[in-house]
């Protein structure tokens, strides 16, 4: 009997024979020679009645809510679905609201991509440094024309592009603007990656100090006012559970807290393991006694038992950072889409 492409996810495994374990409608195993190399695992909504579904997703979803705050920063080191959790939050946004606003910022596409199909109502905005410094230029001398003219002399365009802090404040000025225009619009932001993002968010505080009046000052003090306070908008990390990614964040939310005075209002755990319990191991183990079909999936059990340690230690460490919300999203066997990241988000939504 054929299997159902739609009850399962394909997991790809290395160093195993080349024959595939497959799953038949009833749950019985059976060998395909010559295949590729696969796992299958049922999907949620196939479960029942399979005598081998291993293990589902338990997953905790916070307590706490992400506020009402306009303007979302997703934030996170790079490589553990910062994009994709960004892309989720504006589709669940939209699917409340009707309306959602992704942005980021020239030279990343990531969001975009991670959003792909799922994006109804969700509208997608890439902000370029050139463009938001002419907006910021013109409302200090008053004329656009003369802005752009200024701007796209060459020598000044190399000079502006050499400035530090001049493309973070220009940039946020923009994210400030388009949330002005359209006060009930959530807007999230994917943000650069956790190093860089603190830096983004302190540019305007530190700017402002330094500056201290005129046109420039000004500038700083509605980007701190609008953009930057905690009534205005919420800071998303996201985070995996392995120890030294996991450590990283606690330092970026330790900074968070120290340097701006505030903690993050959404901690998110991307692509926790799956843990196995005792009873479906042995369970398992049985069935690869009968089927050795299944015994590389025996082998993938057992090695998520073993990061389950690892795993808890590390989302203590992220629990224990002030008392921000977690929201824990499973291991996806391929890169899953805002649709199926939303609701392991949660209470957070």
């Amino acid at each position: 009997m054929a299997a159902n492409p739609d009850a399962h996810r394909v997991c790809p495994l290395a160093g195993l024979s080349a024959e595939a374990v497959a799953v038949s409608d009833r749950g019985i195993p059976h060998r395909r020679p010559g295949a590729s190399i696969r796992v299958v695992r049922p999907l949620p909504r196939a479960s029942k009645g399979w005598p081998f579904a291993l293990w589902q997703s338990h997953i905790s979803t916070p307590m706490g809510l992400v506020g009402d705050q306009q303007i979302w920063f997703v934030t996170g080191k790079g490589g553990v679905g910062k994009s994709t959790v960004a892309a989720a939050l504006a589709r669940a946004a939209a699917s409340r609201s009707g309306d959602a606003l992704l942005v980021e910022f020239e030279g990343s596409r990531a969001a975009a991509r991670a959003l792909g199909d799922y994006g109804d109502g969700v509208r997608y905005l890439q902000i370029e440094y050139l463009d938001s410094l002419v907006d910021v230029m013109a409302s200090i001398l008053g004329s656009r024309l003369l802005s752009r003219m200024l701007i796209n002399h060459r020598s000044v365009r190399r000079l502006v592009r050499a400035i530090p802090a001049l493309r973070e404040l220009a940039l946020l000025d923009r994210v400030r603007d388009v949330a002005a225009r359209r006060p009930g619009l959530r807007v999230v932001v994917d943000f650069p990656a956790s190093g860089h993002s603190l830096d983004w968010l302190r540019v305007p505080v530190a700017a402002e100090r330094f500056l201290r009046s005129g046109p420039a000052a000004e500038l700083c003090h509605n980007l701190r006012r609008e953009v930057l306070s905690p009534n205005r908008s919420a800071v998303v990390v996201v985070s995996t559970v392995e120890p030294v990614v996991a450590s990283e964040t606690r330092q970026l939310c330790l900074r968070l807290i120290d340097e701006l005075r505030r903690a993050p209002d959404l901690l998110v755990a991307n692509r926790v393991p799956h843990c196995p319990t005792a009873q479906q191991v042995a369970r398992l183990r049985v069935a690869a006694r009968q089927d050795s079909a299944w015994a590389a999936l025996q082998e993938v059990a057992l090695a998520d038992r073993e990061r389950a340690a690892e795993t808890e230690r590390a989302l203590a460490s992220l629990r224990a950072i002030a008392d921000a919300p977690l929201a824990r999203v499973p291991e996806f066997y391929v890169d899953p889409s805002p649709h199926e990241v939303i609701p392991h988000l949660g209470a957070a939504l």
